[in-house]
């Protein structure tokens, strides 16, 4: 056994992840007592939208203010958000998505956020319960793929957002979490989505192909972030999921108003943000 493995079988990766930046863990930390002693934060993304929310999400929200590219994806989210809009957003994590649906969407809008991190999602719901909209959404504690069944994570704690993903090797420091296909959680659900957001960390192949026929019935619009390196590092094509979805209907991809071109997809490796219609 090298050193690697055996620091990961003898110390818990909670307890790794929170040495290895000692500075931003406390952050962290105060972050949350804050919030206990009833001190949410307010994010200021755009100047007719300033949420509150929980303190460690306000600069994941507030990167959608003066990061470019994020911004763009912004604008392009918003103007294709109608009022009532019905979102299905799998890979919540903080929730960002959810409340500009729900923002821009009106008091009719309603979302299903699926999240497979526990931590991101006491942190999705308590954003939501500071702004009262609790009403309007119902959270999923859960990964999202092919099929019902378990799927081994990583968490990447406090420095990396409270995410989980899927490791490329067999590690003894993953926990299992539940997961769910597409077509189980609309059955439990009853949710007919106009438009669904996956940002699902490379397992956009494994959903799209066992969600077909949800997406021939339905035509959601998609706000799709495509992860062409890891999904190679799967052995997937990114390729392979715009043909399952142009099989589904759908003929173009584009954010804002400009056409992304197999090309210009390629030019970056597939690994791109786009809208779906």
């Amino acid at each position: 056994m090298n050193i690697t493995a055996l620091i990961r079988a003898l110390v818990p990766r909670p307890i790794r992840i929170w040495l290895r930046a000692p500075a931003k863990s406390f952050r962290y930390l105060r972050d949350h007592l804050f919030f206990r002693l009833g001190r949410a934060t307010t994010a200021h993304v755009r100047p007719d939208w300033k949420p509150l929310c929980h303190p460690t999400a306000r600069e994941h929200f507030e990167v959608f203010r003066w990061d470019p590219i994020q911004s763009s994806e912004l604008d392009a989210f918003i103007q294709h958000c109608p009022a009532g809009i019905q979102l299905l957003d799998l890979g919540a994590h903080y929730g960002f998505f959810a409340l500009a649906a729900l923002h821009y969407g009106g008091p009719q809008a309603r979302v299903i956020c699926v999240e497979a991190s526990s931590s991101a999602s006491a942190i999705l719901m308590a954003t939501l319960q500071v702004n009262r909209f609790t009403d309007r959404v119902r959270l999923m504690n859960v990964a999202v793929g092919d099929a019902d069944g378990e799927l081994a994570m990583l968490t990447t704690g406090p420095l990396g957002g409270d995410y989980f993903v899927v490791p490329s090797e067999q590690r003894s420091d993953t926990v299992l979490v539940k997961k769910r296909s597409l077509a189980s959680i609309l059955a439990e659900t009853g949710f007919r989505p106009t438009h669904i957001k996956m940002d699902i960390e490379s397992f956009e192949f494994e959903v799209i192909q066992s969600g077909l026929a949800t997406l021939r019935e339905l035509h959601p619009v998609l706000f799709l972030e495509l992860h062409g390196t890891p999904l190679v590092a799967r052995g997937k094509h990114p390729m392979d999921v715009l043909r399952m979805l142009r099989d589904a209907g759908y003929t173009h991809f584009t954010l804002g108003e400009k056409e992304l071109t197999p090309e210009m997809m390629a030019a970056s490796d597939y690994n791109c943000r786009m809208i779906c219609w």
